[in-house]
């Protein structure tokens, strides 16, 4: 069962990167076709290599950098769409996202003792394994917390940047929990949950991402919202302002 969710999963990614070049939409999210790209020629190169667990376990080492690095990349994408509306935000979420995955990666590796198992894992691959379901967790996190900003105070948007978000934020978790599962040692219900919900994610993808989404709605504004928004950008980066003069603070009375 989990092999045929596997496959079809990979088909599935492979029709999203076609249908996202086939209307057009490869410029608008490069970042998001050369992450699902490289999960898709992770998994052909691994299925080359089931038989040799050795041989599979480095590939995927070496791949897992490569498909987090994108996966991170195509975060930013989606925030950097998100965040034009609010001059300085930018710079206050991405700095967000480094302390959600360094925080996300402290309470992975505090599962190390639990999750540890000496047959089979080497230390390299298994720490791979704990920074994997880090990263995602800081990515879901941060996806979420995008969304909660924007819905209360965001202004009119493109309907795909609305399904993208949801969809990408629904994909980061269902790994986050999956990974969780499997380095827990349920590797049977993980991988499960983890291909049954990213065939849910990838066809509701399919269908949402269309040409016609990227037109934004013009819609009435909202001066009270709007200015609400602006007063809470305001403070968000005097709060990071004060965080960062802050620590050059403790630098400076540090003696030498």
């Amino acid at each position: 069962m989990i092999l045929a969710l596997w496959w079809t999963s990979l088909a599935l990614q492979i029709l999203f990167c076609v249908r996202l070049l086939s209307v057009g939409l490869a410029r608008t999210y490069p970042r998001l076709i050369a992450c699902f790209a490289a999960l898709t020629a992770e998994s052909l190169l691994l299925s080359a290599f089931v038989s040799k667990p050795l041989t599979y376990t480095k590939i995927w080492t070496f791949t897992r950098l490569v498909v987090l690095t994108l996966e991170l990349l195509a975060v930013l994408e989606i925030f950097n769409r998100w965040s034009g509306t609010f001059p300085g935000i930018g710079r206050f979420g991405q700095r967000l996202l480094i302390v959600l995955c360094l925080l996300a990666a402290a309470l992975s590796l505090s599962t190390f003792p639990i999750a540890w198992s000496a047959t089979g894992w080497r230390l390299a691959p298994y720490l791979i394994l704990l920074a994997n379901r880090a990263v995602n967790a800081g990515l879901a996190v941060f996806l979420a917390l995008t969304l909660g900003f924007f819905v209360k105070f965001g202004g009119p948007v493109a309907p795909n940047l609305w399904r993208h978000t949801w969809a990408m934020t629904a994909f980061l978790t269902a790994n986050t929990t999956s990974y969780f599962l499997i380095t827990t040692r349920y590797y049977a219900l993980g991988n499960t949950l983890l291909q049954g919900i990213v065939l849910l994610v990838l066809s509701y993808w399919i269908f949402a991402m269309r040409r016609e989404g990227e037109e934004v709605p013009v819609t009435e504004s909202d001066e009270e919202a709007w200015a609400a928004a602006e007063e809470m950008n305001r403070q968000l980066l005097e709060f990071a302002s004060s965080v960062r003069q802050g620590r050059q603070s403790r630098r400076g009375a540090e003696p030498h």
